[in-house]
């Protein structure tokens, strides 16, 4: 798949709202797909439901970029085991979470992660006052739910933030070596080592599956992983990890307003104060970019320059 040559045609003043709709779209699919998957979780574990998806996501990407691994450089492999094992602590961690506490607050403590990659990588004091906003917006949507007593999934969300911090820098890097990790082709590599990483706990439950189960694990590896990950991926390459990491302040948007509608968690007005305000930051931050035309440099140096990307 030639997202390379699409993402070349983008138009620079045009990035940041090409970005800003990526983000938005992976996150609806990670999400919406969570919500999809979530009754799996009483005949499985959230480990072995991670392993499904990964496993579903693998073989999708396979058949539809077709990688080449005996192509990657020595370069290469470090970038696609360390995205591998990144993205598969993340979703299990992820789906630890939401076995144990509501969907939007799972979601809300994991954007922590993209948070501090948006704090620390901005030079302006301009600049990281978006992810201020943003950051106070998940404060509000998540401080009245703090008294719950289920503690360990605050941990795994916690986790999970720690791996979304550094996905947000991967997404950013993905397909800025070789030819064999080009476009999408890393990420398919990436996505088919973590599901060989989970097959211990996916492989023995496989037959256990009926056509409604498989029909949601598939909803949970081709829409929440296979689709939302090469979104992302091609969102990072499009403007810097900064911008990226306050774009994906859309999460606890989305995650709150999937878990409202399609799993009954009603928030209080405070969450939906928050709600605005993080989306306000977004669209704000998208609009800037555009008007400058130019990637927000970042501490990281993890993105090329926009001349290269043409």
């Amino acid at each position: 798949m030639a997202s390379g040559s699409v993402i070349a045609k983008v138009p620079h003043h045009h990035r940041g709202t090409a970005a800003f709709f990526l983000v938005m779209a992976g996150s609806l699919g990670i999400q919406i797909s969570t919500a999809v998957a979530a009754s799996l979780f009483e005949d499985f574990s959230p480990v072995t439901v991670s392993g499904f998806r990964m496993l579903i996501a693998g073989i999708f990407l396979a058949v539809l970029v077709r990688p080449r691994v005996m192509r990657l450089t020595r370069n290469d492999w470090p970038q696609v085991l360390i995205y591998a094992v990144v993205a598969s602590l993340m979703n299990v961690f992820f789906y630890l979470a939401v076995d144990r506490i509501p969907l939007g607050i799972a979601v809300t403590i994991e954007y922590l992660g993209a948070f501090v990659v948006s704090l620390l990588g901005v030079r302006k004091l301009k600049d990281s006052l978006f992810a201020i906003v943003a950051l106070t917006g998940v404060i509000l949507i998540a401080g009245p739910t703090f008294s719950s007593s289920n503690w360990l999934g605050y941990v795994f969300a916690a986790l999970g933030a720690t791996c979304m911090g550094s996905y947000t820098l991967l997404s950013a890097r993905m397909g800025g070596g070789s030819d064999a990790t080009a476009g999408l082709k890393g990420i398919s590599i990436s996505v088919c080592i973590s599901a060989l990483l989970l097959l211990p706990f996916s492989a023995p439950h496989l037959g256990q599956l009926d056509a409604e189960g498989w029909l949601r694990a598939a909803v949970a590896g081709i829409v929440g992983v296979a689709l939302a990950f090469s979104a992302d991926s091609m969102a990072g390459r499009l403007t810097s990890s900064a911008v990226i990491g306050v774009f994906f302040s859309l999460d606890p948007v989305i995650g709150a307003l999937v878990g409202t509608l399609l799993m009954g968690q009603v928030l209080s007005f405070w969450a939906y104060l928050g709600i605005a305000l993080i989306a306000l930051s977004g669209a704000l931050l998208a609009w800037k970019t555009n008007r400058s035309a130019i990637a927000i440099t970042t501490h990281t140096g993890a993105l090329p320059q926009a001349s290269n990307l043409a």
